[in-house]
């Protein structure tokens, strides 16, 4: 079955979020549920907040996705002002998370299989994977996303969609202030967990031109989360 492959103009938002050991988990999810997805949601531009869950057992544990329009819309008047907007509530929850990474992500192309009904709801696991490579590595990086890695991926038991962006900007706070931001960023959706322990999912990690791209990747990130939560407009 052929991919279909589209170029959307819609941007994300792409959080990680240390909380650390100064605030409760429960605190910063009403915060985040009743405070920041909504006021969000407010501005025109954004589409839909999720917030996920790591389940991989590394760190940072929560990760927030923000579906946006176009980049610009974090440049707009009316979300650059959320920040003067704040509660007393969110200043204190956010002044006692450990660290932050925020990245705007502009969008390659999108991946799904023709009968992906536009608009559904979002996966409930999702692998991530940042990627930076060598100037020289970039063409190939990118034709062995779109020729082999996305179509092996695609034939994983459970996959419902793949994204691909690069990341366009990027504000890190406390432990994260100096650690490396990738430029490449790819999200890839599945119904189930344990997608990785398929054969599908061994080979399309494992194949010869795999193994000679990665010659010329220099950082990679790959990290597995669960949707906890999705604000919709």
């Amino acid at each position: 079955m052929a991919l279909h492959v589209t170029r959307p103009a819609q941007a994300l938002i792409f959080a990680y979020i240390d909380i650390g050991s100064n605030v409760e988990e429960s605190a910063v999810n009403d915060w985040y549920d009743n405070e920041q997805a909504p006021r969000r949601l407010d501005v025109p531009g954004f589409i839909a907040t999720s917030r996920y869950k790591a389940v991989d057992g590394q760190s940072p544990g929560w990760l927030n996705i923000c579906d946006i329009e176009t980049p610009g819309v974090i440049y707009t008047k009316a979300y650059i002002d959320l920040k003067d907007k704040s509660s007393d509530n969110e200043k204190l929850v956010l002044s006692k998370i450990e660290a932050t990474s925020r990245r705007l992500c502009v969008p390659i192309a999108t991946y799904t299989h023709p009968g992906y009904v536009e608009n559904a709801p979002p996966s409930k696991y999702i692998l991530t994977v940042g990627l930076e490579v060598t100037p020289e590595g970039e063409d190939e990086l990118n034709e062995w996303y779109e020729v082999e890695h996305m179509d092996l991926l695609s034939k994983i038991p459970g996959w419902q969609r793949g994204r691909r962006f690069k990341v366009m900007d990027a504000f890190q706070t406390g432990t994260f202030a100096d650690k490396p931001v990738f430029k490449y960023l790819a999200i890839h959706e599945f119904d189930n967990a344990d997608f990785k322990e398929t054969e599908e999912f061994k080979h399309a990690s494992s194949t010869e031109w795999r193994t000679r791209v990665f010659q010329k990747v220099t950082g990679r990130d790959a990290r597995t989360f669960e949707l906890q939560k999705r604000h919709k407009n």
